[in-house]
């Protein structure tokens, strides 16, 4: 009877594994964008009751190391998201996930993915200088490619003029994308 107990505690647990891991790879599916560790890290501290921050860690490797999921690194950033085998085995097992997580994921996703596409793609930075002016260095990134659609860096005399730069820079990038390019090339940005 003592065996029935743990084999059935046994199966509990890996069963919760793979419902954890099932609703990572469902997260990645309902976002629709490669996500960066830090946003995913965000996903998971906003919604405890998906899963705990270390179930989070232990499911992204275990699909990572299975090829569920794939992990791309583009200079100091690493992206991950859905490959067809975790699209796949998704498919086949979805119906695991509690119904009420998939749908607060679903409507998690439809409220915040233009919001956590922009994080990532309009990405800034400032350090200070020697001579004690800041430099600020603002990117458009494409995710697709990895690499930079635009940089722009300058000088700024304050920290509070880099930080005004830096905070004013999400809601401005495209924009200042489509001003630029449409100057430089005289013609529409697609």
């Amino acid at each position: 009877m003592e065996l029935e107990k743990d084999l059935d505690r046994n199966f509990d647990f890996v069963a919760d594994e793979m419902v954890k891991k099932l609703i990572l790879l469902f997260v990645f599916e309902k976002m629709e964008i490669p996500l960066t560790d830090e946003s995913i890290n965000g996903i998971i501290a906003t919604n405890p009751s998906w899963m705990t921050y270390m179930d989070f860690r232990e499911a992204l490797t275990l699909l990572t190391e299975s090829k569920y999921v794939f992990r791309a690194s583009a200079g100091s950033e690493t992206s991950f998201n859905i490959t067809q085998d975790g699209r796949n085995a998704l498919s086949h097992f979805f119906h695991k996930i509690p119904a009420s997580i998939r749908e607060e994921i679903t409507d998690f996703a439809k409220d915040n993915r233009a919001r956590f596409k922009r994080s990532q793609e309009y990405t800034w930075d400032y350090f200070k200088n020697s001579d004690g002016t800041y430099m600020v260095v603002l990117k458009i990134k494409d995710q697709n490619a990895g690499d930079n659609l635009l940089e722009i860096r300058f000088k700024t005399p304050t920290r509070a003029g880099a930080k005004k730069a830096a905070n004013s820079w999400r809601d401005k990038a495209a924009v200042m994308y489509e001003s630029i390019a449409h100057t430089m090339v005289d013609e529409e940005v697609t």
